[in-house]
């Protein structure tokens, strides 16, 4: 029998920012200081761009729990999930790790997309390619705080949610249900994700002409971006 699941809350009244789009964040430190502490609490880490807002809507309907520091649809909980970081000082280490990564070159386009640099500027491109190459190699490869870490893939994700999905269940000690993920799936689509993220109009990108000048770039940066990334580490690249 799986154990029963931690659970985190406060007795604190939560202090909330809202949006319009129906998201809030908790912006009290004193709360989520007193929440993290606890050395258990599980953390999701993700480099920009990788997928980490669906994948938390996701989680957030599927376990009917809030996650930190946004919070998309169980506001009025106290019970959070996990709480979610980007780690760029890689300086976080922590017992319990979800962990999400993506296949570099789209994340390297959509991050320099996000942060409104030139896309063709050579050294801005290895710059983050070499970001992101050190953030996979400690948490894919080197990291040895985690006693307990669950490594997640968002093309695995969208090529097969039920397998990839079953990993976080059995991370938060539960039984999979595939109906629930497939109706919790079917509400999530990229309408959703945008209308729950008004608060970074950035987060997702509909048109037709960012999918178009992704493509470009891939084909005329891709060569660079794994080379860097995956140059003198087979570990990062035995993930791909």
């Amino acid at each position: 029998m799986l154990a029963k699941p931690r659970r985190w809350a406060v007795g604190i009244k939560n202090k909330f920012s809202k949006n319009k789009g129906g998201s809030t964040a908790l912006s009290d430190q004193r709360i989520i200081k007193k929440i993290t502490d606890d050395p258990d609490f599980p953390f999701l880490v993700s480099f920009p761009r990788t997928g980490s807002h669906w994948l938390r809507m996701l989680m957030e309907l599927y376990f009917e729990r809030p996650s930190l520091v946004r919070i998309f649809y169980y506001p009025d909980q106290k019970d959070y999930l996990c709480l979610h970081t980007h780690d760029l000082g890689l300086d976080v280490f922590r017992k319990n790790v979800i962990y999400l990564y993506r296949d570099p070159i789209p994340t390297v386009y959509s991050q320099m997309k996000y942060e409104k640099e030139d896309l063709s500027d050579i050294a801005r491109i290895k710059y983050w390619a070499d970001l992101y190459k050190q953030h996979l190699k400690k948490w894919l490869v080197a990291e040895t705080v985690s006693q307990k870490k669950v490594i997640i893939c968002y093309e695995n994700l969208i090529k097969n949610l039920e397998d990839e999905f079953f990993k976080l269940v059995l991370f938060f000690g539960q039984t999979f249900n595939p109906k629930k993920i497939a109706e919790v799936r079917a509400r999530i689509d990229k309408g959703e994700v945008k209308n729950k993220t008004t608060h970074d109009k950035q987060v997702v990108q509909l048109s037709t002409d960012y999918s178009i000048a992704r493509e470009i770039f891939s084909k005329r940066y891709g060569s660079i971006i794994e080379n860097i990334v995956f140059s003198d580490s087979l570990e990062i690249k035995d993930f791909f």
